[in-house]
């Protein structure tokens, strides 16, 4: 029983460490930023679509557990469990990915037919994308807007440090012959993270700007009211792009 309260302090002791050296506003950067913003994407469609619109989406479907893996991300950041924070981005950037392909692959379908057709053709690896390649078709699928070489440079190099972090493997985190330790704030990989939450965050409000339109306009709004375009330059930039359109 004596675990318990060692590991809460543990915890208790990393995330004031967190705060500190980071300061509150990049601490809770996450889930201030990235899981605001996708909550306002999920007010603009509720409020632009109907149920049945939205029952049809399995990139609409998967807002819950996007928003866990951010939630999930941020308690990782905070508790200095690097591995578990990266893993959490790459999940949700290959979950809005993979759900966006279905819809597109079959639009005619509801979510939960949708999942079970994408599952089927991942299972037996045909004509569906893994990885990277995932993450590349689903944004090469944007509607009348194109990455920036730039762009697709920032993401990929999130998507490296998410890969190359998130899995359990003995040579990942020496660091000139230092090892990572778990609840042990490092100040370069909390830095990291936080700069791939960006590319990840960015890349997901894409996918759901394109899926959803009528959305658009509420989310620009509520966006600039807020100065992250720092953070979501590629969000910003499609939403100029769409008002100047219209």
């Amino acid at each position: 029983m004596a675990f318990w309260p060692e590991l809460l302090a543990r915890l208790e002791a990393a995330q004031e460490e967190a705060v500190r050296s980071l300061g509150e506003e990049r601490a809770y950067h996450i889930i201030n930023v990235h899981a605001a913003a996708l909550l306002e994407v999920k007010k603009a469609v509720e409020a632009a679509y109907g149920p049945e619109e939205r029952a049809a989406s399995l990139l609409y479907a998967q807002l819950p557990s996007l928003l866990a893996e951010l939630a999930w991300a941020q308690l990782a950041l905070l508790s200095a469990h690097y591995p578990s924070a990266f893993r959490c981005l790459r999940s949700a950037l290959e979950l809005a990915c993979r759900a966006r392909l279905a819809d597109l692959a079959y639009p005619a379908e509801v979510a939960e037919r949708k999942l079970a057709k994408a599952a089927l053709l991942e299972k037996k690896r045909r004509k569906w994308p893994r990885g990277w390649r995932l993450v590349k078709k689903a944004l090469e699928g944007l509607s009348a807007f194109e990455l920036e070489r730039e762009e697709l440079l920032r993401l990929r190099r999130a998507w490296k440090a998410a890969s190359k972090h998130a899995h359990a493997s003995l040579t990942a985190w020496g660091n000139e012959g230092c090892l990572w330790r778990p609840w042990t704030f490092d100040e370069q990989m909390a830095t990291s993270i936080l700069q791939a939450s960006d590319a990840v965050s960015d890349a997901i409000l894409l996918l759901f700007l394109d899926a959803f339109p009528r959305a658009r306009e509420r989310v620009a709004a509520f966006l600039s009211a807020k100065e992250w375009e720092n953070f979501l330059p590629m969000t910003y930039r499609y939403l100029r792009m769409c008002v100047r359109s219209r």
